[in-house]
């Protein structure tokens, strides 16, 4: 392909490569490198509420099935939700996209008010971009993270009310059987009660009867 150089203006036969984004030729007669960045291709957009990528003119998300007529009230009713700290954290990164300390303050308010699926949907928005898959892996840690503390809290209370359950029906199931034992030795084998140790068993009396002597065994 015949180019003019930049330099010396002259028509020639330059060979192209393409590096780093961008196409570059070389001039014969001057040496000269020319460069000319090639725009990057759009990204399509992404669905508001799961972060797929929709292709063309498609009627519903591929991924969660939201439809097209839906996506602009769907992120509408989002945004309405997310707290004023949250989206003012993002707009102030948006702002200045390559300042990693203002991504790092719009993790911190994203964790305060557990909005993880919100800022990762913006940050997928943006595409292959470096710092929003940086952001992206980030936020993927920081919910598992808060997903594990919070099935551990749950785990810690529900185990003290079982433990005082068990304990207390420990307790009666003792006081059940020391009640029987109790009762089999009062009893005894047989089911008649047992005199205590050392009493005599009591003496018959024998009835009077008339015309018959009293004596003093009688009165006994």
């Amino acid at each position: 392909m015949r180019v003019e150089c930049e330099s010396c203006h002259e028509l020639v036969t330059a060979s192209f490569s393409v590096d780093a984004g961008a196409l570059r030729a070389t001039c014969p007669a001057c040496r000269h490198a020319m460069a000319v960045p090639l725009a990057a291709a759009a990204e399509p957009p992404a669905c508001p509420k799961c972060g797929a990528l929709l292709g063309g003119e498609s009627a519903a998300c591929p991924g969660c099935g939201l439809a097209a007529a839906r996506r602009a009230g769907y992120s509408d009713a989002r945004d309405a939700a997310v707290p004023d700290p949250v989206r003012a954290a993002w707009q102030r990164a948006a702002e200045a996209w390559s300042d990693l300390a203002r991504h790092d303050e719009l993790l911190r308010q994203v964790a305060a008010h557990s909005c993880y699926a919100w800022a990762a949907a913006r940050y997928r928005a943006r595409g292959r971009d470096p710092v929003a898959e940086r952001q992206l892996d980030r936020l993927r840690r920081a919910a598992e993270a808060t997903l594990l503390a919070g099935a551990s809290a749950r785990r810690d209370t529900t185990v003290g009310p079982y433990r005082a359950t068990l304990g207390v029906l420990a307790i009666l199931i003792a006081a059940i059987v020391i009640g029987v034992v109790y009762a089999t030795l009062v009893r005894g084998p047989s089911g008649a009660a047992v005199a205590p140790a050392g009493s005599s068993a009591p003496v018959p009396v024998r009835p009077l009867t008339p015309g018959h002597p009293v004596s003093p065994s009688t009165v006994r």
